[in-house]
């Protein structure tokens, strides 16, 4: 209960401090949305489950404010509240959950100036469970810059926290992941995005350290990623490549390295932008896992192309495995024919058809409308229907107390 009591005080300082800050402006933003959604889950093997989600958020002139809950048939599920104030040079953000007890409390404050960014979060995390839940906290610090050349530095520093990368959304490798963007739009068609979080352990110590330094000038595109942990060096990872504008083709070579600088993962990637058509490339070797000959190996290809067809969006995923066999096919459909959108991806696999997916939704006047069906060869295997609204006005400041 203190814990609530405390975080209910903060949305008010937050909230009083947005308005008083903006209260002297020419004029207060106000912006906001909500949503609704209701999923049908069938559960095996004869019965279902129905789940809702409520989503509400609200921005007024660098305060905004989300909240996510959930519930389904057996009762509360989750929620999920976001804060953030921005000071201009200074933010601040505060990000907590339950699911369903306590499980997230995120205080983030970041400081920005000439160049150089500051960041420190301080998390309270349950790493239990619901039955035996165990409170353990953690501190992420983030020191960045962006000097000059295209030149960057950036520093993750962990404190009851490894997974930094999640900090940087992720991507181990930066520009392997910008080249790469071809898969991530396939794959996000019919799935949300994740939460990326730091993963919180047990006491308060040293546990990670992430260092990157990337370099994009003048077509030229390197970058080096080094994990530290408390026995020390953990893992390196190199990128070397470069980009022409005319054509837009690209190439990138990665290599990662382990503690004993082992060469554990070699990736190649082509990536060619022209007349419409996207093609990109992606070749995998990783370490050997059985004697072998040569300590690294083939690990599999995968081919994407994208284009546009009279305002019809075709992507298609090809995937190899290890033995040069067949192993995964996806066709992605997207078109849109004002007011409505449709999106459909199917899988197939080495058996035949795997899953299919079909998305569908109407944009009329701020809102949407909008239902998704997933199925394999088994059957129904989710189906949602929702919808978003939003709106925005600006506020006479003279009204705001």
């Amino acid at each position: 209960m203190s814990r609530m009591r405390a975080n209910s005080t903060m949305l008010v300082v937050l909230v009083m401090l947005a308005v008083g800050l903006t209260a002297q402006a020419d004029g207060l933003g106000f912006t906001a949305s909500v949503g609704l959604e209701v999923s049908y889950t069938p559960v095996p093997p004869a019965s279902y489950n129905i789940g809702t989600e409520l989503n509400l958020g609200i921005d007024i002139s660098g305060f905004s404010f989300s909240s996510v809950t959930g519930f389904d048939l057996t009762g509360f599920q989750y929620e999920w509240v976001d804060m953030k104030l921005d000071l201009g040079a200074v933010s601040i953000a505060e990000d907590l959950r339950f699911e369903p007890i306590f499980a997230w409390n995120e205080l983030s404050l970041d400081i920005g100036i000439v160049g150089i960014e500051l960041g420190i979060d301080w998390i309270l995390a349950n790493i239990g469970s619901v039955q035996t839940p165990s409170y353990s906290m953690g501190a992420v610090i983030e020191l960045s810059s962006g000097i000059v050349c295209g030149f960057s530095i950036t520093s993750l520093t962990g404190f009851g926290a490894v997974d930094l990368v999640n900090v940087l959304g992720g991507a181990e490798a930066p520009f392997s992941y910008e080249l790469l963007s071809l898969y991530h739009h396939i794959a996000g068609l019919c799935v949300e995005d994740d939460r990326l979080d730091v993963t919180i352990v047990s006491g308060f110590y040293f546990e990670e350290e992430l260092v990157r330094l990337a370099v994009d000038f003048q077509g030229l595109i390197a970058s080096t990623t080094t994990w530290f942990d408390y026995a020390g060096l953990s893992k390196m990872l190199f990128e070397l490549g470069y980009r022409f504008d005319e054509p837009a083709l690209s190439f990138l070579t990665s290599m990662t390295l382990d503690g004993s600088f082992a060469i554990t993962g070699l990736g190649f990637i082509l990536d060619l932008a022209i007349n419409g058509v996207q093609f990109t490339s992606d070749t995998q070797f990783a370490e050997a896992t059985v004697p072998a000959p040569i300590p690294i190996l083939f690990s599999g290809q995968r081919f994407a192309l994208g284009v546009n067809i009279c305002g019809v969006t075709v992507c298609t995923q090809t995937d190899f495995d290890d033995t040069f066999l067949f192993e995964q096919q996806i066709v992605a459909l997207e078109a849109s024919i004002d007011p409505v959108s449709l999106v459909s991806v199917t899988t197939f696999d080495a058996l035949g058809f795997a899953s299919q997916c079909v998305r569908a939704e109407v944009v009329f006047t701020g809102a949407s409308l909008y239902t998704k069906a997933e199925f394999n060869f088994s059957g129904v295997q989710n189906v949602s229907f929702g919808f978003r609204a939003g709106f925005g006005a600006t506020l006479d400041p003279c009204c705001v107390e």
